[in-house]
């Protein structure tokens, strides 16, 4: 196990009995990294030595001044820091590695003060422990933080921004329910043909089917509209001339916002919203949220209308932008 103390300037490695000696920084494992700023030399040698005992990469400083000296060129996953330091205290370097990126961050003094508490997690740390405290406690706080930090790691690692497009048969059981065997038949034609085969131009993703309609997945917001009135004027054209003008519509939605891709799928607000914003849309229409209007305003078709609508489970109106397909747009489409 390794770890190194920063002590009054004079840098020096403690190892554990067992371990191996490392004779240069490649040897070294890849440990998680924990650095200690604490002016009690007993405490900090003591803490510094446990923590290598239990396969951590350790690095020990006496100040502020001498912390900030030895991770300037670190890349640290937890800081325990003693607040009430001489001179630079702990809650300033703790504001000092919130910004330098992201850390760990754990309070250690022998004030127990609520007020103390208080201001230490306002400046950024994760926990807090008073002095005197059980090494194993520290040891069970650092290993629960640390988790807790891949977890989160794990999620956002996964998370983007996307535009979510949600698509509806409009009267999908009425038309099962009069013809189940060609009405099934016609749905899947019409996702074949239309949907799955339009969606490579604008470079979509469907990732789930929905029986009666699918959400769809695209990088570009921009792609996410034009596609979304490509695939309306393409649906009316598919269905006139398939005989199925009044049984054949859509209804699309589209919203902006992160999500979380998990094997496969997508998970996030914006795809529930996307599909209220769907339910919201007239037969035959598109249908935006605000934000999406927002973002690629200038960049596409201006024959979007503004309206307010109540969503369900959203307590406030939303103001969208509906697009309804022209009979213009459906006699360009036929002579094509």
């Amino acid at each position: 196990m390794w770890s190194r103390t920063f002590c009054g300037g004079d840098l020096r490695n403690l190892y554990c009995a067992k371990s191996k000696l490392f004779l240069n920084e490649t040897d070294r494992p890849m440990l998680e990294t924990v650095a200690i700023a604490e002016d009690e030399q007993d405490l900090r040698e003591l803490l510094a030595e446990f923590l290598s005992t239990n396969g951590y990469r350790v690095l020990a400083a006496s100040s502020a001044a001498e912390f900030r000296a030895m991770v300037e060129f670190e890349a640290i996953d937890l800081a325990i820091l003693d607040i009430n330091m001489p001179g630079e205290d702990g809650l300033s370097l703790a504001r000092w590695l919130n910004a330098r990126g992201s850390t760990g961050i754990i309070f250690a003094t022998a004030v127990n003060s609520a007020i103390d508490r208080i201001v230490g997690l306002e400046s950024g740390a994760d926990d807090y422990v008073t002095k005197p405290y059980h090494m194993r406690e520290m040891l069970a706080r650092i290993r629960g933080l640390l988790r807790r930090r891949k977890m989160v790691r794990a999620a956002l690692a996964g998370k983007r921004l996307a535009a979510i497009t949600s698509i509806d048969v409009v009267g999908y059981t009425r038309l099962i329910q009069y013809d189940e065997h060609n009405g099934l038949a016609l749905i899947d034609r019409f996702f074949r043909d239309v949907v799955t085969q339009s969606l490579p131009r604008r470079s979509g993703s469907l990732f789930k089917m929905l029986g009666d309609g699918a959400l769809i997945d695209f990088a570009s917001v921009h792609n996410a509209i034009e596609w979304a009135v490509e695939c309306q004027t393409e649906t009316r054209a598919y269905a006139a001339a398939h005989g199925h003008a009044q049984t054949l519509q859509l209804r699309i939605g589209v919203a902006v916002g992160d999500v979380i891709v998990r094997n496969g799928d997508r998970f996030g607000e914006v795809v529930a919203l996307a599909a209220r914003i769907q339910e919201a849309a007239p037969a035959g229409s598109v249908m935006i949220s605000d934000v999406a209007h927002a973002m690629t305003r200038g960049n596409i078709r201006n024959d979007f209308v503004a309206r307010r609508h109540a969503l369900k489970n959203i307590a406030e109106p939303m103001q969208l932008w509906l697009h309804e397909i022209s009979s213009a747009a459906l006699n360009e489409r036929a002579s094509n």
